[in-house]
């Protein structure tokens, strides 16, 4: 992995992790289980990302 990618990884995943916590709130509540899938899916988000931003870069 390129850095630029690893920088691109890292800065979505800051944001995609809490904005998909959000999507699977509980009742309005932040829960464990939703903060593990905000993690799963906002690493896929951030993956995804990293792949995009370095195929333009090229």
């Amino acid at each position: 992995m390129s850095t630029q990618r690893a920088v691109w990884f890292v800065t979505a995943l800051a944001v995609a992790v809490p904005v998909m916590a959000v999507m699977f709130r509980e009742d309005g509540r932040f829960t464990s289980q939703s903060w593990t899938k905000g993690l799963i899916f906002g690493t896929a988000v951030a993956v995804v990302a990293a792949i995009a931003a370095g195929r333009a870069r090229q």
